[in-house]
């Protein structure tokens, strides 16, 4: 619940915000709304930060030759550590 979730981060900011402010916060926050603007907030990378928004879609960019690059470079910096700890490395990460 993305208004629910604005409130209480705006509560925990110590901001009150009326409801009129929620909706519009929830409208500007949403995957297409960003998507529409990010050009404009992350310049020219902007569209390709913000592409369609599912999971496993990098497999339409990546060749198996990047993706075995990217696994090898994830290992070499991330195996054993503790971001790769937060990150679930060996879950996420390892194929």
């Amino acid at each position: 619940n993305l208004a629910a979730g604005i409130q209480q981060i705006a509560e925990f900011l110590g901001f009150s915000l009326t409801g009129e402010q929620i909706q519009i916060i929830s409208a500007q926050s949403t995957f297409p709304a960003m998507r529409a603007k990010s050009q404009d907030t992350h310049g020219a990378v902007g569209p390709f930060l913000f592409r369609k928004g599912e999971v496993g879609d990098w497999k339409n960019l990546f060749s198996e030759t990047q993706n075995q690059e990217m696994n090898e470079k994830f290992k070499e910096c991330l195996a054993g550590t503790l971001l790769g700890a937060k990150l679930k490395y060996e879950a996420y990460c390892q194929g």
